[in-house]
């Protein structure tokens, strides 16, 4: 029996020792991954920091004793193979940004700083342009995640039959009534900053695309073109006057406004006939001129250029209409539709009925 139990004590220690060694394999293990990202974190900016800190929360346990062994033979291997393993299982690691066209705003603007500056002359005032990034980002996130995560789905989800239902009921009128001031208090403050983005966007690359534009769209054929159709517009118009003046003249009889039209007739007609001539001449001479290959290039330029310019142009104004919406306008559109609809459903919920 003494011999059974020195026995059994030996396999226990024996064991106690092999699981301290695991444990031991594992903490060292971990220590390493940890190491691999701390310096991720402390060179990141504030967005990279905290996902990469939550990357490093997320290594699991689990993964990283079953990698132990490995690691004391190849410890990069084995990091590599715990952070791979840990993406696989934690969903942490597909997590999709609620707000990615903010992130992008965030992301040019940083870029755009850079740029300007320099790596060198921007590292005193870092944390001051990041705030004011993180700062424009958030309310352009407030807005973005309103639309895709609240109005959106709810609106795909239910429709648009609890605006103005015929019958309504309490669950339509407070979806109303919430949708509509949470809308208020939103929209007052996010479209400001989108109108203001628009503007800078629109002076920055709108205005040139424009100018550039119609630089080149001179130098172009259907500049002659139109060139020529203003000019036998102008003579048409002078012709139209002088004729319209003759015919209202009470002192002239049939016969003297006979011979003043014929006149006028002849004289517009010898006009015109000498403006075409002058016209093919250019035409003909623009041809045949060494130019003309890049005259060509230039209009097909010029085309993307001027819709960009004249859609940038439409869109800071269509900002600029909706901004002056829900600053002056919307708060009076809300408490008119929430008196409406507070009317239907206290007083005549089934008049519709």
């Amino acid at each position: 029996r003494l011999g059974g139990a020195r026995a059994r004590g030996s396999a226990e220690r024996a064991s106690s020792a092999r699981s301290r060694a695991s444990r031991r394999g594992s903490l060292v293990t971990f220590a390493g991954t940890r190491e691999g990202y701390e310096p991720r974190v402390r060179s990141a900016t504030p967005a990279d920091a905290t996902l990469a800190k939550h990357e490093s929360a997320a290594v699991s346990t689990a993964a990283l004793s079953a990698l132990a062994s490995a690691a004391a033979l190849r410890p990069d291997a084995a990091a590599l193979s715990a952070t791979t393993t840990a993406a696989g299982i934690d969903p942490f690691f597909n997590f999709n940004p609620v707000c990615p066209a903010s992130d992008g705003v965030f992301r040019v603007g940083q870029k755009a700083a850079l740029g300007l500056a320099g790596a060198d002359n921007i590292e005193n005032y870092r944390p001051l342009i990041n705030d004011v990034l993180i700062r424009v980002r958030t309310e352009l996130c407030v807005l973005e995640s309103f639309s895709r995560e609240t109005a959106l789905p709810f609106i795909r989800e239910k429709g648009l039959g609890w605006v103005l239902p015929l019958h309504e009921t309490s669950e339509t009128y407070l979806a109303g009534v919430v949708f509509m001031v949470g809308a208020n208090f939103i929209l007052l403050g996010s479209t400001k900053v989108v109108a203001i983005l628009a503007i800078y966007h629109d002076l920055s690359l709108g205005l040139v695309c424009r100018a550039a534009g119609g630089l080149l769209g001179m130098a172009t054929p259907e500049a002659d073109a139109e060139t020529r159709e203003r000019e036998f517009s102008e003579l048409a118009e002078k012709q139209s006057s002088e004729m319209k003046a003759v015919m209202l003249d009470a002192g002239l009889d049939k016969a003297a406004r006979e011979a003043r039209t014929k006149e006028i007739a002849s004289r517009y007609a010898a006009l015109m006939e000498d403006t075409k001539s002058a016209a093919d001449l250019r035409v003909e001479t623009n041809a045949n001129s060494p130019l003309a290959s890049a005259r060509a290039a230039a209009g097909a330029v010029s085309v993307p250029l001027k819709v960009y310019g004249k859609a940038s142009g439409m869109l800071r104004n269509g900002l600029e209409v909706f901004d002056t919406f829900c600053s002056r306008y919307f708060v009076a559109f809300t408490v008119t539709y929430i008196i409406l609809k507070t009317t239907h459903y206290v007083l005549f919920p089934n008049i519709f009925d």
